[in-house]
């Protein structure tokens, strides 16, 4: 009977399954279990988040710190394409261009502008005519004297007339007076009358000399005056008066009229006007070739020389004005240009190409490496490679590049002893 029992009981543990979905007491268990276990799965999770966080942060900040500890710092120069003025030069200096012979071209005596015969970057010629400046009053002027010329030497000429009749006069009556023909008085009369004569020619030919020398000025003010000309061969570099503008040589201020027609410079002789420091001065003298570069002209180098030092310094600047000549002007310099000069060592320079460039990069960055010059050079991602080159000279702390480099190349200065091919290095702050 016990058996049976046993049974029995077994198989209802078989039958449970299906007893349960068909109880709804038992199925309410089983939700409110696997419920739970939900639960417990879902406070898990939340506890595996900051922890994966802490964990990828954590790794992450001893990956860098790896990566920081294993690099070492270098220090980057970079490969710069200059030419030998700018690489090899002593001492640099900034200043304006300026021409040797510039003018100011304007009139002694105050006049309107009548007629404009030049613009600007037109070629002139020494006696050129500029400008022409109003004198029509001159020319009534002129017209007037000139007839007063006229009417003085036909005045001298009656007088000239009138003396020869007179001096006829006094040579018959001396006759007569000789003979005893004609009283002492008509003969003295005679005499006086010859004199007045004479004296009126000598008045009338001086009064021609007078008003001769007065149409002489007219003229020579219409001419010199009235009409500028260009003092020398040259460019006319500005244009400050117009037709009907009143030229005063007194204005100091537009409102007054303009000081000057035109202003005219010989560009063929440019110079660079620069100050030098003081202390600076022992590095170069009269002679001392240089390289000019100027902002307008970027992509040209003019070969220059010192020309003249200005025996007089400026105290409150503590410097001393150089001019220096640019021996290879061209029609793209003009005054007031900024330009800077590089002067330099020595005269083989000067005789050299100004314009050529080569590739330069600082001493510290090459070494020896079985007898040959060698760099490491550095790559996007931070790596160094060994590189050959042929190195031309060496001078200032730079070194003339003739092979294996390229502008803008990034090299290691001062190499840090067992740099490898294929490492990765940081750059040093500065």
């Amino acid at each position: 009977m016990a058996s049976s029992l046993r049974e029995e009981l077994a198989s209802l543990k078989i039958d449970r399954p299906d007893s349960m979905r068909s109880s709804p007491q038992r199925g309410a268990s089983v939700a409110y279990r696997r419920r739970g276990r939900g639960l417990r799965l879902f406070s898990m999770l939340l506890w595996l988040i900051p922890l994966s966080i802490v964990g990828v942060a954590a790794a992450v900040a001893y990956k860098q710190y790896q990566d920081i500890r294993s690099k070492p710092e270098v220090t980057i120069g970079v490969v710069q394409k200059m030419t030998l003025g700018e690489a090899e030069k002593l001492l640099s200096s900034k200043g304006y261009l300026k021409s040797r012979f510039q003018a100011m071209i304007g009139t002694r005596i105050a006049g309107r502008v009548e007629e404009m015969r030049v613009h600007e970057r037109a070629e002139v010629k020494k006696g050129e005519i500029l400008a022409v400046i109003e004198h029509h009053d001159m020319d009534a002027m002129l017209l007037q004297r000139k007839a007063s010329l006229i009417r003085c030497e036909a005045e001298l000429e009656e007088a000239k007339v009138e003396l020869w009749d007179k001096d006829r006069q006094e040579k018959r009556l001396e006759r007569l007076l000789a003979k005893k023909m004609t009283p002492q008085e008509d003969y003295d009369k005679a005499i006086a009358a010859r004199k007045m004569t004479d004296a009126r020619v000598s008045a009338l030919e001086a009064a021609i000399k007078a008003v001769k020398a007065n149409v002489d000025e007219t003229e020579a003010t219409i001419k010199y005056q009235m009409y500028l000309y260009a003092p020398f061969d040259g460019t006319v570099v500005e244009k400050q008066g117009e037709v009907g503008e009143v030229i005063n040589p007194m204005a100091m201020s537009s409102s007054l009229g303009r000081s000057a027609v035109v202003t005219i410079a010989d560009l063929s002789r440019m110079d660079v006007e620069a100050d030098i420091p003081e202390e600076q001065m022992y590095r170069v003298a009269e002679g001392q070739p240089a390289e000019v570069s100027v902002t307008a002209v970027p992509t040209k180098r003019y070969r220059g020389r010192l020309r003249q030092i200005t025996p007089m310094g400026d105290r409150t600047r503590a410097t001393v004005k150089v001019k220096v000549e640019i021996l290879d002007p061209d029609d793209k310099l003009f005054p007031e240009l900024a330009a800077t000069v590089h002067f330099l060592p020595d005269k083989k320079w000067a005789e050299s190409d100004a314009n050529r460039s080569y590739l330069f990069i600082p001493l510290e960055a090459v070494f020896q490496d079985d007898g040959h010059d060698c760099v490491w050079l550095l790559d996007n991602d931070s790596r160094v490679a060994k590189r050959r080159i042929e190195v031309a000279n060496t001078q200032s702390g730079t070194t003339r590049v003739e092979s294996g480099l390229k502008m803008e190349d990034k090299v290691v200065l001062s190499p840090p002893k067992g740099l490898r091919d294929g490492d990765v290095v940081r750059e040093a702050t500065r």
